[in-house]
């Protein structure tokens, strides 16, 4: 899928702005400062109806005024087109596609399909397991079509279970038992997707030079050689000493090792930094793949501390991936190896947005 046209009104400095961006690679140039993330920002808001940057309506929203306003046109990958439009006041949310409100979430998240590469990216490699969950599980979501309700099932059993380890004690082997199943379930779904998405990795690390290779392990969150049954009895007496459930595939992690140590202490930042970049494209990848509605790819910033060379492997291999791609950049030389038909240009200055 791709945006065909993008309205935005009073979202920060951007006043009023209208956009047609190309299905492929679209650059936003311009200085610091000088509005680029604000665009890819309302982007994201269409998605998720909250920012990546601020989660106070009142921040957003241009001085002055009272409501901003962002409104897409979108092609599907079958042609089909769909209008989405958002508003937001201090106090209040609205987002309608075609005319109908959207009202959970999750159904928003289904109709733009997005994700975001900020200067930070690294962190998925270098820091704690949430990092890796959340990336998994957003790929889940998208390519499995039962793993949402699955996964609410999942939380809700999880909660009860947790109430039950200090205050109902009597339900606990209840609750275990059913927390067991789900989980297994849910493990299942996990360990299908990793090996789909582990796949669609090592195609994409072949245009990269690597002079060790990293291996991905996916670690289920218990006890290895137990089922989850076993876990979770065997941790009863720990579940209860600290009031929550320590087994499960709430608590999974993916082990990026080279030379069986981790890699965080082994690659540099930039090429952590790489390496997180293509395991989100790998998602993009196998989302296409599986025929779902291709991801728009937003990038923000990411040339810091990155060489050219490795900068221009980044750009090729994103134009490879063929995906609608929104990249801020300082430098307008960034689009120099690519031809006319396959980038779009748009000049960011004080707010207004000009196409190049």
């Amino acid at each position: 899928m791709h945006l065909v046209k993008l309205k935005i009104n009073n979202l920060r400095n951007i006043k009023s702005a209208e956009i047609y961006p190309g299905s492929k690679i679209n650059f936003i140039l311009g200085n610091n400062g000088a509005g680029k993330t604000t665009l890819l920002e309302s982007i994201y808001l269409l998605a998720r109806a909250k920012s990546f940057r601020q989660s106070k309506n009142r921040n957003l929203i241009s001085d002055t005024e009272s409501e901003l306003i962002i409104y897409a046109e979108i092609e599907r990958d079958n042609a089909t087109q769909n209008r989405i439009g958002l508003s937001k006041r201090k106090d209040k949310t609205s987002v309608r596609k075609d005319g109908k409100k959207i009202v959970r979430l999750s159904d928003l998240a289904n109709n733009i399909p997005l994700t975001i590469i900020t200067p930070n990216i690294q962190r998925i490699v270098e820091e704690g397991p949430a990092h890796r969950r959340k990336l998994l599980n957003w790929g889940l979501f998208h390519v499995e079509q039962s793993y949402g309700k699955l996964a609410q099932r999942y939380k809700k059993t999880i909660d009860q279970r947790n109430s039950a380890l200090s205050k109902n004690r009597k339900e606990l082997p209840i609750w275990t038992k059913q927390l067991a199943v789900i989980g297994e379930e849910l493990n299942q779904l996990q360990q299908t997707y990793f090996l789909k998405w582990n796949n669609c990795l090592n195609k994409i690390t072949k245009h990269h030079s690597y002079e060790q290779k990293f291996k991905l392990e996916m670690v289920n969150g218990w006890k290895r050689g137990m089922s989850l049954l076993e876990a979770l009895e065997e941790q009863t007496s720990s579940d209860m000493e600290r009031g929550f459930t320590t087994a499960g595939p709430h608590r999974l992690d993916i082990r990026i090792t080279v030379e069986d140590r981790l890699t965080k202490n082994y690659f540099s930042r930039g090429q952590n930094k790489i390496l997180a970049l293509n395991m989100m494209l790998a998602q993009a990848m196998l989302l296409k793949e599986e025929n779902r509605e291709a991801p728009i790819l937003l990038v923000d910033d990411f040339q810091s501390e990155l060489d050219s060379d490795h900068y221009n492997q980044v750009l090729e291999l994103m134009s490879h991936i063929n995906v609608q791609t929104f990249i801020t950049s300082l430098d307008s030389r960034t689009c120099d190896h690519f031809t006319d038909d396959e980038v779009n240009m748009f000049h960011v200055e004080h707010g207004s947005i000009i196409e190049c």
